[in-house]
């Protein structure tokens, strides 16, 4: 079977259904006290192509599964009549901020950015919980933006949000499994789009990811996909697998140059 097309994501979700795992979104897992002994989490991450992300949020409620779906806020991707419908298809809505990078460092313009979209996004659907946009070929790293005490108990306080799910979670016991990079290593081609996880595991195929979620080995999963590498065609794969190598190209030449020199190549990734 291809990778990265829809029909065999429709594969994989329909083995996420049977395996008995407690299928939850983000909202529900900060509801717990305490981490329940078993779920699995679906994550969009909706960098571009949001017509994508709808076709899969369709294909999950036809299967009776929820998951969440984190939108950018750039106008190819902030298209206001798609998050609804996805959020009335029952998906949890979050904001995939990336202020940081947009401010070029500056913390204050970054919150203020930030304020201005979420009470746009909230004008569409509830939001309650963000996840950043990586931003790799940017030297800022958008989770700098919580990182002193007063700008984290803001995300509470000041935007009346439950969670950060790359800072507010514990992922040690949790296996994470990711497309980034066209692949479903935690490591290659992989810049910020991961976790602290004991758990490390690479899947090579679409064979062995079948045979990972048929087995369910581990009993906590968040399983991130990125709808725009999941194509409904040959051409459309091609062209995305092009895509795709080409950024995979531009982010290992970035990471030996280091963070401290930013690529001029626009907005790629």
């Amino acid at each position: 079977m291809r990778d990265f097309t829809l029909q065999a994501y429709e594969t994989y979700i329909n083995l996420i259904k049977e395996s008995g795992l407690k299928i939850i979104t983000f909202n529900d897992l900060f509801s717990y006290k305490e981490l329940p002994e078993e779920f699995f989490i679906i994550r969009h991450d909706v960098d571009r192509k949001p017509k994508n992300a709808l076709r899969m949020a369709t294909l999950e409620s036809n299967i009776g599964i929820n998951s969440t779906y984190y939108f950018r806020s750039n106008s190819h991707v902030f298209k206001p009549e798609i998050i609804l419908s996805i959020f009335e298809l029952g998906h949890d809505i979050g904001y995939h901020y990336e202020c940081l990078s947009d401010s070029g460092g500056d913390i204050d313009k970054a919150l203020d950015y930030f304020e201005k979209n979420l009470r746009t996004f909230r004008l569409i659907c509830d939001i309650k919980t963000i996840s950043m946009h990586g931003s790799p070929l940017s030297p800022y790293n958008n989770l700098d933006m919580w990182r002193s005490d007063s700008t984290h108990k803001m995300i509470s306080d000041r935007f009346d949000l439950i969670g950060e799910i790359s800072l507010d979670i514990d992922y040690s016991n949790i296996a994470y499994i990711n497309d980034t990079g066209r692949n479903w290593s935690s490591t290659n081609n992989n810049i910020r789009d991961n976790v602290n996880s004991n758990i490390l595991f690479n899947i090579n195929s679409s064979d062995e990811l079948i045979t990972y979620l048929s087995e369910t080995i581990h009993k906590k999963i968040v399983f991130q996909i990125h709808p725009e590498r999941w194509s409904e065609n040959n051409l459309q794969w091609f062209i995305q697998w092009l895509t795709d190598r080409f950024a995979n190209i531009a982010k290992n030449t970035y990471s030996r140059l280091g963070e401290s020199k930013q690529l001029v190549l626009g907005d790629l990734i």
